[in-house]
């Protein structure tokens, strides 16, 4: 279907329900009023319907896009239980008006603290909004509606609030020594109970025997496990305060070269050795992830405070509840052609598969900031 019938289908479907709804003693916004309709306010600021939507829409698309790629299929995911009584479609909008809402919140913090963007920064956001737009699929394109001037808005919206959340966390110690970053790697055989618990602990005494003998290398514990139905072999590289259990804190209190043994309730029995308790690479991997959540838990203690001095934020639940995902803006490509065979006789990507890939760069420009605060948040 080309984009003028696309058009019309939308133009038609939106007289439809517009009587439908009026029976209901409710008018549907049309999208075309949705840049001059209010969804939510914060104190005497008004967000309209145009940027939340836009946001929602991308979002969907951008879930459609990976939920395709993983195998499952888009068409039944938004209204699927998440096992708390709640749909994937309620819980996606909840979050995307949070992060409208974080959004508006630092924003206005900024405009506070008298944060602006520089010449340079408005430069790169009319650079973003062209490529986006440039970028953005037609479906999201046809069901928002939005223009590359908007989209400018709610980026430089964003770019604020990101300056705002730099803000708050400009004071955070950025160093972190290698004693607290500190990454070992242990490797282990787990001795399943089975029937016998007590055949499960001598089994795991003999292998932890062989091991200390010398059978610690990856491929020798790894053959160990292949030796019996009930025994696994697993790697972990972790530190202080990752693993709150038997196996964790026996790995923590090995030293390089040694081996130990634990029972876990639930389980088995686990015979672990230590490849090293200091590993330079993991360490040094370690340690921005650190500083990271440093960052995010002094960012939620002075959000925390800057809201108690924001005025109150209230959605219009009425117009919010028309921003149904009641059709996939993604759409699966359809494959004719067989895959192709190279010469060594492997099979070729499907075409499915392959689209997908080539389009998740263009779904992560669709899916523009929703917030940036809640993204440095997480």
């Amino acid at each position: 279907m080309n984009k003028m019938m696309r058009r019309l289908v939308s133009a038609a479907v939106a007289v439809f329900m517009l009587g439908a709804s009026a029976g209901c003693g409710r008018t549907r916004v049309t999208l075309e009023k949705y840049p001059d309709t209010v969804v939510a306010t914060l104190g005497d600021t008004k967000i309209y319907l145009d940027e939340v939507n836009y946001m929602a829409r991308a979002s969907q698309y951008t879930n459609e896009l990976y939920y395709a790629m993983y195998g499952m299929d888009p068409s039944t995911m938004w209204q699927s239980d998440l096992g708390t009584g709640t749909t994937m479609e309620t819980y996606s909008k909840e979050s995307v008006m949070k992060g409208v809402y974080q959004t508006y919140v630092l924003k206005a913090k900024a405009e506070e603290l008298g944060i602006a963007l520089s010449e340079d920064e408005l430069k790169k956001v009319d650079e973003a909004a062209s490529q986006t737009m440039k970028d953005m699929d037609e479906a999201v394109k046809d069901a928002t509606n939005i223009t590359e001037e908007r989209l400018k808005e709610i980026i430089t919206a964003n770019a604020l609030a990101m300056k705002a959340y730099q803000e708050a966390i400009k004071d955070v110690d950025t160093e972190v020594s290698d004693e607290e970053a500190a990454q070992r790697i242990i490797r282990y055989v787990l001795v399943k109970d089975g029937e016998d618990a007590e055949a499960a602990k001598t089994q795991a005494e003999e292998i932890k025997g062989r091991v200390e003998g010398g059978e610690n290398s990856e491929e020798a514990m790894k053959a160990i496990a292949e030796e019996n139905e009930n025994f696994t072999y697993n790697t972990n590289t972790y530190g202080a305060g990752d693993f709150d259990n038997e196996v964790g804190n026996l790995g923590m209190s090995l030293k390089t070269g040694e081996t130990g043994s634990v029972y876990q309730e639930g389980y088995g029995w686990y015979v672990v050795y230590c490849e090293t308790d200091f590993d330079r690479e993991a360490t040094d991997n370690e340690k921005p992830t650190i500083i990271s959540k440093r960052q995010s838990e002094k960012f939620q203690t002075v959000y925390a405070e800057w809201v108690k001095e924001m005025p109150s934020f209230k959605v219009d639940e009425k117009v919010w509840s028309q921003i149904v995902f009641d059709s996939n803006l993604f759409k699966v490509p359809e494959t004719t052609a067989a895959p192709e065979t190279t010469s060594a006789g492997e099979t070729g990507t499907s075409g499915a598969a392959e689209t997908a890939e080539e389009t998740s760069a263009a779904a992560e420009t669709d899916a523009t900031q929703s917030s940036a605060a809640e993204t440095a948040g997480e």
